[in-house]
């Protein structure tokens, strides 16, 4: 686990359904093409792409998000967990 982020207004639900409009252009802004899987049933986004994987899960009290990254794009690690955390906080 990289990143917590704790619910503030929004339930699990509604911060899932905002987050899957958002995520997948917060990714391209990085200039990477991922393969974006939504999972509405356990309230999960999956990202894939060449040398990372990102897994943000919307669990009962937070958000929890995970990232891989390859040898090559570790050192962005800390910019793209920011990245993602602003985004997050948008819709939590």
């Amino acid at each position: 686990m990289d990143l917590k982020i704790p619910y503030g207004s929004n339930n699990q639900a509604s911060a899932y359904e905002s987050a899957k409009k958002i995520i997948p252009s917060a990714i391209e802004k990085f200039g990477v093409k991922a393969d974006v899987k939504l999972s509405d049933s356990d309230h999960t986004i999956q990202a894939k792409g060449t040398g990372f994987d990102a897994k943000i899960e919307f669990k009962d009290t937070e958000v929890v998000v995970k990232l891989d990254l390859s040898f090559l794009l570790k050192p962005l690690k800390g910019k793209i967990v920011e990245a993602l955390e602003k985004q997050i906080k948008k819709v939590v």
